[in-house]
């Protein structure tokens, strides 16, 4: 299993554990299936389980322009090539580091990360480029010499047509395709080297002995080129040096990879700027509870969608397979928008706005378009679900974001939309699909990948979305002052439900039926999609808390999150119709979550935390890598069968935490706070989420008269509430690095919260960084003993110097200070 680190203990770590810079997923170098996946706006670099780099993407060009590429060490004397042992991985959210040991003593780190930065304004857009970097250092008692060469492969999977050269200014080799022009890209390095070539000759990478002096010419006169650089290496005892290769591309023409090169900074400063971005977002919407892998869900679910996020030559958006597929879906963008609202909502607005963009005249939005060119499809169905789920998606951007100008450009096409689902209902008031086909042509929801197999006519999942839609369509109208659209699209959305509610619901066993078929038979079908009625609000509460148990029976349910469809169905197989009849689809179990959270929030922490876990569990034998979201298990043996890096799991992650776990409740008129605390969790916290051009924060513990919320916001909530001016948790300190520390302040009064997330009990001591008053009645409250107990008076320096909290597993402190 991977270990969660500090390994940086030199760094300010005294935040506490919301300040995750210092930590990374440590493991050692044989226990990886495959290399992270790590993107930036206009790039990928996928990483091969050796460390080295798989291949380098362009989302401009939806091709490799580069395939793999290593790095081979040969003794200049002996001319053996030099082993290594003792190595370790470090995944971090923005990078991959390797570190291991030179039989010559040479200690060795490698860095492999795209380039992200988005300029002072963050507004910018950074130039495709990914840094491989290295960093040698002489631990032996001697002299070192040796030579490093890089060889990469100049192709990719593009055409078989490739054309290179040596550029001098660019200080490296650019290469493109014959027929295909402006698809060239740059393979340099950032130091001086001692020699070039390009040739056919693979020997070289796989030699026992030093391939010697390179060319210095182009000689592959095959369609497979290999690049090489040489650079010789010589240290003296304790001499480090960095050698940093750069790959830099461009879709349009050698004239802008020029411009894109002189955009590269050196490594170090690539790296810091690529860090601070990540950086700059992980710091918002911060969950914690009593649960390790929880936070580790939260944190890297953000880390995630940062990496998938793109700027293609039509916008922002993301697609649904990054490195293999320029399709970006619209269900998925929709989803992909209730996790961005919390994190970035500028690309969540802006990827919505396409398929408003390129909506259909008749108001159906479109399945999926390309985004290196706008060309969309729908599959010929009169229904499907994007739809309605890109309203949904623009309702929940505005109760989020409180952006009124994007939702008033948005109203007219949401209501063509909503007008578009109405005139596709039934004599029975359901929206209605006239396929007969299958698979994409026939299958009107999220499952629509599934061969000879077909959900039309009235599907349970689809009706569910279009009530929510009419609820959203509604409100809008109410906001903007259309008040006779918004009684309208009210009684339309009640009518919806109560037509689902009276002709999908299966008296039979109190559920759902999957569908009323095209073909008139009722679907009988109990599947994980039982969960949208409950979802979208359709299902009365009783049938709604009994779905949630039949989903956690058994048979549905693996160490690793929920199954498809339940073991013991005649249809299961757990690889059938690519998992989704009978696989674990690892997004499921976060829609899952979302919906227990209300009616059981022990399901939810279960599904939360065990998910997620998996990723790191065993990630040689489960083909995953550890804090990256896998697309969907095989059924029995939990082994990742799908994409390494899923688009679509982080963001229902991030979206259940705070919706579902946290409690922020956005959907109604006005937004509440009621977190969902498992019956083991004594405490939660949320800060830093922007809400409606704020940051707000809220804690919610478990005090022995009942749960309490804390918050710097003025949401309400269905227990006891106390308000507080603002975050001061920059001026308050922890000894735990392991501690979650949250601190506000109303007036002079202040309050600090440090939970515990571990298995034993800790001590630690809490400081202000300032302090205004000489004197502060201070009092203390521990889940050790679980009462306030008074500290009495304090001076000034006692608070610099800390309280001192002793704080059980899984527990919690609070600290009150009042000045005197």
């Amino acid at each position: 299993m991977a270990r969660y680190e500090m390994i940086n203990p030199s760094a300010d770590v005294s935040l506490g554990a919301a300040d995750n810079a210092s930590f990374a997923y440590v493991l050692d170098d044989d226990q990886m299936a495959q290399g992270s996946t790590l993107g930036a706006a206009r790039c990928y670099v996928m990483i091969r389980p050796t460390g080295a780099i798989e291949k380098v993407y362009s989302s401009d060009a939806g091709y490799d322009l580069f395939g793999a590429t290593c790095v081979r060490l040969w003794d200049r004397r002996s001319k053996i090539r030099l082993a290594s042992r003792r190595g370790e991985f470090h995944i971090h959210p923005e990078r991959q580091d390797h570190l291991y040991e030179l039989d010559n003593g040479v200690r060795v780190h490698e860095q492999v990360f795209p380039y992200n930065h988005d300029g002072a304004d963050g507004t910018g857009v950074p130039v495709p480029a990914v840094y491989y970097r290295y960093h040698f250092t002489n631990s032996s008692p001697s002299r070192a010499s040796f030579d490093a060469y890089c060889f990469c492969e100049l192709r990719g999977n593009t055409s078989h047509d490739v054309v290179a050269d040596f550029d001098r200014a660019l200080g490296g080799i650019v290469a493109w395709n014959r027929n295909t022009p402006s698809q060239v890209r740059l393979f340099a390095a950032l130091c001086s080297f001692d020699g070039w070539e390009t040739s056919d000759d693979r020997g070289k990478v796989v030699a026992r002995t030093s391939p010697g002096a390179l060319a210095g010419a182009v000689t592959a006169v095959g369609p497979e080129p290999v690049a090489a650089l040489h650079i010789a290496i010589d240290l003296q005892p304790g001499e480090d040096r960095r050698v940093d290769f750069l790959y830099v591309l461009s879709a349009t023409s050698r004239d802008d990879l020029v411009a894109a090169r002189a955009a590269c900074p050196n490594g170090e400063t690539a790296l810091a700027r690529s860090s601070a971005y990540y950086r700059k977002y992980l710091c918002k919407s911060i969950v914690r509870t009593p649960d390790h892998d929880v936070n580790q869900g939260v944190l890297w679910a953000k880390a995630n969608m940062l990496r998938v996020q793109t700027y293609a030559p039509t916008g922002w958006c993301f697609t649904n397979d990054p490195t293999r597929s320029s399709n970006s879906v619209g269900r998925d963008t929709a989803w992909m928008s209730f996790g961005a609202d919390y994190l970035n909502p500028e690309f969540a607005r802006e990827s919505l706005s396409a398929y408003f963009r390129l909506q259909e005249p008749s108001g159906k939005i479109v399945e999926y378009y390309d985004i290196r060119n706008d060309k969309s499809e729908d599959y010929g169905l009169n229904v499907n679900d994007n739809t309605p789920l890109v309203v949904i998606a623009l309702w929940h951007h505005y109760a989020v974001t409180g952006n009124e100008d994007f939702l008033r450009a948005c109203y007219p096409r949401a209501v063509r939309a909503v007008e578009y689902l109405l005139s596709q209902r039934n004599e029975q008031g359901l929206v209605w699909c006239t396929s007969t086909k299958t698979s994409d042509w026939g299958i009107i929801g999220w499952r629509n990948v599934i061969q000879n197999y077909r959900i039309s006519g009235a599907s349970t999942e689809v009706n569910s979305e279009c009530y929510a839609a009419l609820k959203a369509l509604s409100e809008m109208a109410r906001l903007l002052g259309d008040d006779a659209a918004a009684t309208k699209y009210e009684s339309s959305g009640n009518a919806l439900r109560d037509a689902i509610n009276t002709h999908l619901a299966n008296p039979a066993n109190g559920l759902y039926y999957l569908a009323i078929d095209v073909d008139g038979s009722r679907r009988t079908d109990v599947t994980a999609d039982l969960v949208f009625p409950v979802l979208f609000g359709v299902a009365p509460p009783e049938r709604a808390a009994r779905i949630i148990g039949a989903l956690n029976d058994a048979a549905f349910w693996t160490d690793a999150g929920i199954r498809t469809v339940p073991r013991d169905d005649l249809i299961y197989g757990p690889t059938n119709g690519y998992g989704l009849l009978g696989g674990v689809w690892v997004a499921v179990t976060y829609w899952y979550a979302f919906a227990a959270a209300k009616y059981n929030p022990a399901f939810m922490a279960k599904a939360l935390a065990s998910s997620f876990r998996h990723f790191s569990m065993d990630p040689r034998r489960n083909n995953t890598v550890p804090g990256q979201f896998s697309e969907w298990l095989h059924g029995e043996i939990l082994v990742n069968q799908g994409m390494m890096l899923s688009p679509w799991d982080a963001p229902r992650y991030l979206w259940a935490a705070i919706e579902g776990a946290a409690g922020l409740d956005v959907r109604g008129k006005d937004a509440t706070i009621n977190p969902s605390l498992a019956a083991d969790w004594r405490w939660l916290t949320a800060t830093n989420v922007p809400f409606r051009g704020n940051a707000i924060a809220w804690i919610a513990t478990r005090m022995p008269d009942g749960i309490c919320v804390h918050t710097t916001s003025d949401l309400l909530s269905d227990v006891p509430r106390i308000p507080y001016a603002g975050d001061v948790t920059d001026n308050v300190r922890v000894t735990d690095p392991l501690a979650t520390l949250v601190a506000f302040a109303d007036g002079d009064r202040t309050m600090v919260f440090i939970g515990n997330s571990g298995h034993q009990t800790v001590t630690t001591s809490a400081s202000l960084v300032t302090v205004a008053h000489d004197r502060h009645s201070v009092r203390l409250f521990s889940t050790v003993w679980n009462e306030w107990r008074d500290l009495g008076t304090l001076a000034k320096q006692t608070l610099l110097d800390g309280i001192v909290a002793v704080i059980d597993a899984g527990g919690f402190a609070l600290i009150e200070i009042t000045p005197r």
